[in-house]
């Protein structure tokens, strides 16, 4: 019978003790894997959707804060700006296309947004390349060509249940409509498209043109100037109020113009521009890098008390077969051999662990990654994989077969003759 054989069927001679060695070699491994994959395929769709703008212009505020509520619809915007911005960028020559974003409304939680019909001939540059390709596709219907009008996004419609001919109303407020929300029930909007998923925040998203949002607006501040007439904030109401954009999403013609528009327009306008790129990196850098730097360290750490398990089960495995490993030397097996065969030993246990780790890491990140696709429309690839990830699980495999070393050179130097008499 091969060492191989032999070492396999000591291993499963004690299936509950190698069952939990496994258990603890594979939990080390799957986090491990899978913390590397999720961060990332997060990093990659953040920075990807954050890419296809070079700018974002906005209120003076916070510029993350800009660029989340305006890109990936996930915060507050932080104000209104004049809307002749626009004009004076797309007259720029820098300036290869530029949208406006009107925001303030929601329908069942989804982000009513305002902007022009040539949004959807929206192009992404491909950051290795700098090559153009288009961003969005209708999957069913048309795209924009009049006011109350709406193009719904492929989450948005599926969680809605919105199609084609569909009419709705919208509510104030970007988040979902509260029990006694302000419904703008005079403003039904018509269906007219339906995206196709693209894996970004625009699937969550229901598109109608910025002069639906003003209309929308206008009309209620009537009827605020209405009930304040008499009032002393009247007057207020009596000023003709400027157009306004909640955002400009700026693509220019060279990427090495972001930081000096940037400037510019923070010192020439009354409006400041993030860059969105630097601002996820930023995010990534500050906030989530340390989370999974202190999860890997978690990961690294049961994968140390996994070698330490290993060690003492063979050690005591190694004890409790003296006898057999005495009789295998009267047999004629080397010292070489019966060292080998301990390590093999160590190798199974931790390659089994790795193996089924990588599985499971990649299993419950590729879960996670279609409950985040059902909720925010981002895609997660769950089976995706890299050199770092294969180096790491390398170095815990490492660890593993090196654990059995211990146990092995203490039976490479026993005295077959005592073991049988201690037998």
């Amino acid at each position: 019978m091969s060492l191989w054989r032999i070492a396999w069927r000591y291993l499963w001679s004690r299936p509950l003790v190698t069952g939990l060695t496994l258990i603890g070699v594979g939990l080390g491994a799957a986090l491990i894997a899978g913390v590397l994959t999720l961060r990332r395929e997060t990093e990659s769709a953040f920075v990807n959707e954050g890419a296809s703008f070079d700018l974002v212009v906005g209120a003076k505020g916070s510029p993350l804060q800009l660029v989340l509520s305006t890109i990936y619809h996930l915060d507050a915007p932080t104000g209104n700006i004049d809307y002749s911005i626009l004009d004076k960028l797309k007259g720029d020559p820098r300036v290869r296309a530029a949208y406006p974003i009107g925001l303030g409304d929601n329908y069942r939680g989804f982000r009513i947004v305002g902007t022009t019909p040539d949004f959807f001939s929206l192009q992404k540059r491909n950051p290795d390349t700098s090559e153009w390709r288009q961003a969005l596709r209708m999957a069913q219907g048309r795209p924009l060509e009049k006011d109350f009008e709406a193009v719904v996004g492929s989450l948005a419609a599926r969680r809605t249940g919105l199609k084609i001919g569909d009419a709705f109303v919208g509510a104030h407020g970007l988040a979902a409509a509260e029990v006694g929300a302000e419904e703008h029930a005079e403003f039904p909007y018509a269906v007219v498209g339906i995206l196709a998923p693209n894996g970004s925040a625009n699937d969550r998203a229901i598109f109608t043109t910025i002069g639906s949002i003003w209309k929308v607006h206008e009309e209620k501040r009537e009827e605020r100037k209405e009930l304040a007439a008499g009032s002393e904030e009247a007057a207020a109401f009596e000023r003709p109020k400027p157009r306004e954009a909640t955002a400009i999403l700026v693509q220019l013609q060279m990427p090495g113009l972001r930081q000096w528009m940037a400037k510019e327009i923070q010192q020439t306008t009354s409006a400041m521009a993030a860059v969105p790129i630097l601002e996820m990196l930023r995010l990534y850098q500050q906030v989530l890098s340390p989370v999974q730097r202190a999860l890997l360290g978690i990961a690294y750490i049961v994968v140390v008390a996994s070698a330490l398990t290993i060690l003492a089960t063979l050690y005591q495995a190694a004890e409790r077969r003296r006898r057999d490993i005495a009789i295998l030397r009267a047999l004629g097996a080397h010292r070489r051999e019966i060292f080998a065969l301990m390590l093999l030993e160590a190798l199974f246990v931790t390659l089994l662990g790795v193996a089924g780790g990588w599985a499971a890491g990649h299993l419950a990140v590729n879960a996670a990654g279609l409950l985040l696709q059902r909720q925010t429309g981002m895609i997660i690839g769950g089976w995706t994989t890299d050199p770092t990830e294969f180096i790491a699980l390398a170095v815990v495999a490492a660890v593993g077969a090196l654990a059995g070393l211990g146990p092995a050179l203490a039976a490479y130097r026993r005295s077959p003759a005592a073991d049988m008499a201690g037998g």
